[in-house]
């Protein structure tokens, strides 16, 4: 959007937080009274093993980190509904840059090691007829703020959701139900795979639940070849 458009459409219609209505300057979400509510969940190694042990399914991620807990009508969740069901796509925009920021000023290597310059950003794929319905990809929202952050690259071709799938996060499929409902359902474009020469993975989502999507990827992408596939949302349920 032009910057005349986009500063005359904030006068029209002015942001709001998306947790308690008041005025916001534009680019913001979140109030800053409304900012603190959010939950932040720790940025280091032992977190990143914590979360890859209590995944539901075997996963041979190199490291895994999330930046704050999904709570039930929490202001995270807002603003992932938001983006989600209101198609607010500048609020995942925010939420990656608001993630990428955080990891950038930890003073612990295992925070910024995540974003190491030689790595890639791969949003968690939708499948094509899917894409269609919902008309955008949250994920890829979520890497355009990352990388606009950090200077990090990130690809939407390399991994390929080639079966159509349930929603996991809108069925009430059980633990099992979601491994199975993803078994064999994405792919990896090998003659793009060929050109990155191995280099780090970072798969990007905006909620892990138990985990059987984001696993799916890892082993898919560590069947082509990949040795370094790294995990990073934006939120988890608090049981985790």
């Amino acid at each position: 959007m032009f910057p005349v458009v986009s500063a005359v459409l904030d006068v029209l219609y002015p942001p709001l937080c998306l947790a308690c209505g008041l005025r916001l300057r534009a680019g913001e979400y979140l109030c800053a009274v409304c900012l603190r509510d959010a939950v932040p969940l720790p940025l280091n190694v032992g977190q990143s093993s914590a979360h890859i042990s209590s995944l539901a399914c075997a996963c041979d991620a190199t490291m895994m980190l999330v930046g704050w807990e999904y709570e039930g009508g929490g202001v995270i969740e807002r603003c992932i509904h938001a983006m989600k069901y209101r198609r607010l796509h500048s609020a995942g925009i925010w939420l990656g840059r608001l993630l990428a920021e955080r990891l950038l000023q930890e003073t612990n290597p295992g925070a910024r090691g995540i974003l190491d310059a030689q790595a890639i950003l791969l949003p968690v794929p939708l499948h094509r007829i899917k894409r269609i319905e919902r008309g955008f990809n949250q994920a890829d929202y979520l890497c355009r703020g990352i990388s606009s952050e950090s200077g990090l690259e990130w690809d939407s071709r390399l991994l390929l959701r080639r079966r159509y799938t349930t929603s996991q996060s809108a069925s009430k499929l059980d633990r099992d139900e979601r491994q199975r409902n993803v078994r064999d359902a994405f792919h990896v474009d090998r003659a793009h795979a060929a050109s990155l020469n191995g280099r780090p993975l970072i798969l990007v989502d905006d909620l892990v639940t138990t985990g059987a999507t984001i696993c799916a990827c890892v082993d898919t992408l560590i069947a082509a070849g990949f040795t370094d596939v790294r995990i990073l949302a934006i939120a988890r349920p608090p049981r985790h």
